[in-house]
Formats: C-alpha cells, structure tokens, sequence
C-alpha cells in the first residue's frame, strides 16, 4: 500500500500534470491553424515551389485539414488520456479517505471528459469531417452546429480546469 504522504503527493502531481495537459491543448489547438497561414506567408523558396502546381488557396485548404486532423487526434488522445489522470486521483483520494468535498469535486471533474470524450468530441470530429472541404461563404449548415459543440467543449474544458485549479489550491493548501 502507498504511504499516506507519498499518495498525496502523486494525486497533486497528477492534478498539476493533467491542468497542465489542459493548457498545452489549448496552447496546440489553436496554434495549429495560426502555423497554417504562417507557413503559407513564409519566405521558403523550396517549400512554395512545391506549392506552385496547387489551384491558388487550395495549398491552404490541404493545410488547414491536416492541422484539423492533427487536432482531432489530440482531442481524442487526451480525452481518454484524462480519464485516466481522473481515476487515478480518485483512486488516490478515497484510498487517503478525503473529504467528501474533495470526492465531489474530483468526481465532478471527471464526470467532465466522459462526457467531452464520449459526446461532444466525436460530434465535433464527424461534423468537421463533413465540412473541410466545403466552401465557408455562405457559411455551410453544419457550421452553426459544430461552432456550438465548440462552445460546449470550451465551456466544459474551462469548468473542469477551474475545478482542478480550485481542488489543486484548496488541497495543496491543507496539507502544507
């Protein structure tokens, strides 16, 4: 069985390790897009001459899907990824006989990513699947439904990391 102390200290640094994967997604999903068009305004000789025989704007359309691939796979990966980050600090924290303060706020927190990996993210990657290539002007239908699912993520995602952030502080705080 673990030591009481070295238990606290795991469940801490998996809470600092799983706010801080919340981050970098962040950070990653949205600078993606941003390297597309920072890619396409550099000054690599090479690179736009391989460019040259794509229909103009098409070279940014390619681009653009696989920075939504690489998101999608992200998204993906670190839903499941964070599942497992949750159970484990619950494990840890009914093993160490918390609070049922921190239980309900951990078991909130996880509740979370089952629904962000289980719901809102497939949603997002099927209706961003059906768009990539479609036109944006007139926005296509399934835009007003994919910026909604967005939201959806978005608001979760800060709610859980709001929820980390106040168990981490109030937790770490107790026991220094």
């Amino acid at each position: 069985m673990l030591r009481p102390h070295f238990a606290n200290s795991l469940r801490l640094s998996l809470m600092g390790a799983w706010l801080m994967g919340t981050a970098i997604l962040w950070l990653v999903a949205t600078e993606n897009f941003r390297r597309v068009d920072a890619v396409l305004s550099s000054p690599h000789l090479e690179f736009h001459q391989r460019l040259e025989p794509l229909p103009a704007g098409e070279a940014r359309v390619v681009l653009r899907f696989l920075a939504s691939e690489l998101n999608r796979f992200y998204f993906t990966t670190w839903g499941w990824s964070q599942l497992l980050l949750g159970g484990a600090i619950l494990v840890l924290s009914w093993c160490l006989a918390a609070d049922r303060v921190d239980l309900g706020l951990l078991g909130a927190m996880w509740v979370l990513p089952v629904i962000l990996a289980l719901w809102v993210t497939p949603s997002l990657i099927e209706i961003g699947r059906q768009v990539d290539f479609i036109p944006r002007s007139p926005p296509p239908p399934q835009m007003g439904t994919f910026w909604r699912y967005h939201l959806a993520y978005t608001v979760t995602d800060l709610v859980k990391f709001g929820v980390g952030l106040y168990w981490l502080l109030r937790t770490g705080l107790k026991r220094a």
